[in-house]
């Protein structure tokens, strides 16, 4: 595993070592209630998180022809070099990071303790090396301008305030980076779409992950992708 050490922290604080938790991975914030203290639920959890990625493998292969084709989707579209410091700031069970280019330095951060077990887990299996860290993607815990690569596929709007995790993957970018987000179409617009099928591109309604980018972002690129059901965006940080 990576030297936690060299885990940039904020522009004040400069770098530090986040404490690991009993499972291995870092800890920008403190698991939440009684998880670690219960081994019954713990365990309970983990057994959750398993069976969902069970039926979303399910659900990929019945709908999008497998869970490899759903992930390139999205992953093809990074631009990931040797020696590219990678993020992702909702890596879940880690299923995407076995995908990613050879010889990055792979960093995964989630809010859930369950999901970073079970991606620990995966990562071992896999034989992938990359830091796994338990965190707010509304509270990055690294230096402005550390990352060649940041993405997010899935969880924006499950964030307490989606433009502040949107805001902190651009500052963790370095300069001329490029960021992806992707996620399920937003539902207003969803349900519109019968009504507007027949109306002028032009007069669509502006999708509302773009009205979250802040303005100056250069390239950018919003697609819906996977039957209309997912939206992939991508821009590069000026």
């Amino acid at each position: 595993m990576f030297d936690t050490t060299r885990i940039p922290g904020d522009a004040s604080s400069g770098p530090y070592a986040l404490p690991r938790g009993e499972a291995g991975f870092a800890e920008a914030v403190r698991p939440q209630g009684t998880e670690f203290a219960d081994s019954g639920t713990r365990v309970l959890k983990d057994k959750v998180v398993r069976l969902q990625a069970r039926t979303n493998r399910f659900y990929f292969k019945l709908r999008f022809g497998g869970e490899i084709q759903y992930r390139w989707t999205f992953l093809a579209e990074l631009d990931i070099r040797r020696g590219d410091r990678v993020l992702e700031t909702a890596v879940g069970t880690g299923a995407n990071l076995p995908l990613l280019p050879a010889g990055a330095h792979l960093y995964g951060l989630d809010r859930s303790a369950p999901m970073l077990r079970e991606a620990a887990r995966h990562l071992k299996e896999w034989g992938t090396e990359a830091e796994l860290i338990l965190g707010t993607a509304e509270r990055l815990p690294f230096r402005g301008d550390s990352f060649d690569c940041v993405y997010r596929i899935g969880g924006l709007g499950d964030c307490g305030d989606p433009a502040l995790a949107l805001s902190e993957m651009i500052r963790v970018a370095k300069s001329g980076t490029k960021l992806l987000i992707a996620d399920e179409v937003d539902s207003l617009a969803r349900g519109r779409r019968a009504r507007i099928s027949l109306a002028k591109k032009s007069d669509r309604p502006r999708p509302a992950v773009l009205n979250l980018l802040p303005a100056g972002m250069l390239d950018v690129n919003y697609e819906e992708v996977c039957k209309g059901t997912m939206y992939r965006l991508t821009f590069r940080k000026p």
